[in-house]
């Protein structure tokens, strides 16, 4: 039923871009094919994320509980054992028949478009990784990851559609101060072939940038841990 859900929820939300597309030539310079991609490739890193990092739900009711000194003592990496240590298997057959249909679209893909495609790909999944690791540092120093990765949800939500239909502060505010742009936005334009170099670059700095902040947070919050047990 649950996989049920998410293939309904999935198709309602393609069929509202279909309508919407059907009846408005181009959303932002976009037409119904590009709106699809854009639609396609967000839930395609919304998913990524979800299947790789599920173990942070289970987080907050480790650090309460003191399951998380146990984690702490393994001889296996911490970051590593908190983030994977459940994964959504359940996504799976969504994520294949996304796969599936992004790659029966019609577009013209030369190899630099697959390489850049991949390469800003990597720095989404990076700037992903850098969000789910700074949720569980503010997770061990206030025992508050529910909200905190609500949040990052909701946010990403907006990138369901290309940013560009946004009013610009809004548009600024989820490239700049939360990337959901280059997360979700950005490996769509490098496919079309419509991302700029000098935007690839930034991508790619940013990804690598809030990665190094992350595991620094990262590191002062296992320094401020203190154990359940005081």
């Amino acid at each position: 039923m649950y996989i049920i859900g998410k293939l309904i929820r999935f198709g309602f939300f393609l069929w509202l871009i279909i309508r919407v597309a059907q009846n408005v030539q181009r959303i932002s310079g976009y037409h119904l094919n590009q709106l699809v991609i854009f639609f396609l490739v967000f839930n395609l890193f919304d998913m990524l994320g979800q299947i790789l990092f599920r173990g942070i739900y289970w987080f907050r009711a480790d650090v309460v509980s003191g399951r998380f000194d146990l984690v702490l003592l393994k001889p296996i990496n911490v970051l590593f054992q908190v983030l994977t240590r459940h994964t959504d298997f359940l996504d799976l057959p969504l994520f294949a028949i996304v796969l599936f249909v992004l790659l029966k679209q019609d577009i013209y893909l030369t190899p630099l478009d697959w390489l850049l495609f991949f390469i800003v790909g990597a720095a989404s999944l990076l700037i992903i990784t850098a969000v789910h690791i700074f949720v569980v540092s503010i997770g061990v120093l206030t025992t508050e990851i529910d909200h905190t990765i609500m949040i990052y949800r909701d946010l990403s939500n907006m990138a369901r559609m290309p940013v560009d239909i946004y009013a610009k502060p809004i548009r600024l505010f989820l490239t700049f101060v939360f990337p959901v742009a280059i997360v979700m936005t950005f490996p769509a334009k490098a496919l079309m072939g419509i991302l700029t170099f000098p935007w690839i670059s930034f991508s790619l700095a940013v990804a690598f940038l809030l990665f190094f902040f992350s595991l620094r947070l990262w590191r002062c919050s296992l320094m401020q841990y203190s154990s359940a047990s005081s």
